[in-house]
């Protein structure tokens, strides 16, 4: 029963849980109010308000918290960006974005000679 109940303080210390099918995909779920349920063959995440994801437990190979945000996505700051101006912003879609304009909320990739980052406005 301690066990239980210091695994479950530890996971409180962590932002996600992701879980680990056998083809390779990574489902991330917020930790926060995390409840997991089980309905047949699928386990259920949720958080209180609904379901965050439903997967078959035959698939299912492993389950870990994680700190790291799942989505790549990472706060961007002004280092991060060239001031010369050869910094390129497209679209999720691959479509080149023009200089100088607002962007409406959305995710984007921006390319700079050092590095590509994805942002997300909102």
């Amino acid at each position: 029963m301690f066990g239980i109940l210091a695994t479950g303080m530890r996971a409180a210390q962590y932002d996600y849980l992701v879980f680990t099918l056998t083809d390779g995909t990574k489902t991330a779920v917020t930790a926060s109010n995390l409840t997991i349920t089980f309905s047949g063959d699928n386990l259920i995440a949720g958080n209180g308000s609904g379901t965050l994801a439903t997967m078959p437990l035959a698939q299912l190979t492993q389950m870990e918290f994680s700190d790291d945000d799942p989505t790549g996505i990472t706060a961007i700051s002004a280092d991060m960006l060239t001031t010369d101006g050869t910094a390129a912003v497209y679209d999720i879609n691959g479509r080149r974005m023009p200089n100088g304009t607002q962007l409406p909320a959305g995710m984007y990739i921006v390319k700079t000679q050092n590095r590509t980052i994805k942002v997300y406005i909102r």
